[in-house]
């Protein structure tokens, strides 16, 4: 049940990573807060980033989770960081597919067929060792 809960964690903190770096990117560069004007890409960042700043604290707790669960269940760090690299192609596909609508072409899908692909072979690495003569 860990294992789930760490790949879990890893894919809802790559989703909400790939949802706020979307966000960012469409902040004004021109603005004003508390009276202050900018026009800056830097200035509304910062002025942004301060204003959500729960997110990455919410972000870190979902990869502090998902690093303790997974090494008290993995008991191998490598296999873990494995998990949270699986997640990202995953999250960006899912992401992608309800909010941005771009259509992948096929070296993209294979691209991240492979990086999935490989991390699960990681993951799942003694268990396929015990199946080979």
């Amino acid at each position: 049940m860990l294992k789930l809960l760490t790949f879990v964690c890893f894919l809802a903190a790559q989703v909400i990573i790939t949802w706020y770096g979307h966000f960012l990117g469409k902040v004004p560069a021109r603005g004003s807060v508390f009276g202050w004007s900018y026009s800056s890409p830097i200035a509304g960042l910062l002025v942004t980033l301060i204003a959500f700043i729960w997110i990455p604290v919410v972000i870190n707790l979902l990869y502090g989770l998902g690093f303790q669960w997974g090494n008290r269940a993995f008991g191998s760090f490598l296999v873990v960081i494995g998990l949270w690299i699986a997640a990202a192609p995953i999250a960006a596909l899912i992401f992608n597919s309800i909010t941005v609508g771009e259509k992948p072409d096929v070296p993209l899908l294979i691209g991240l067929l492979l990086i999935t692909t490989g991390s699960i072979l990681v993951a799942a690495h003694r268990e396929i060792a015990l199946l080979l003569p």
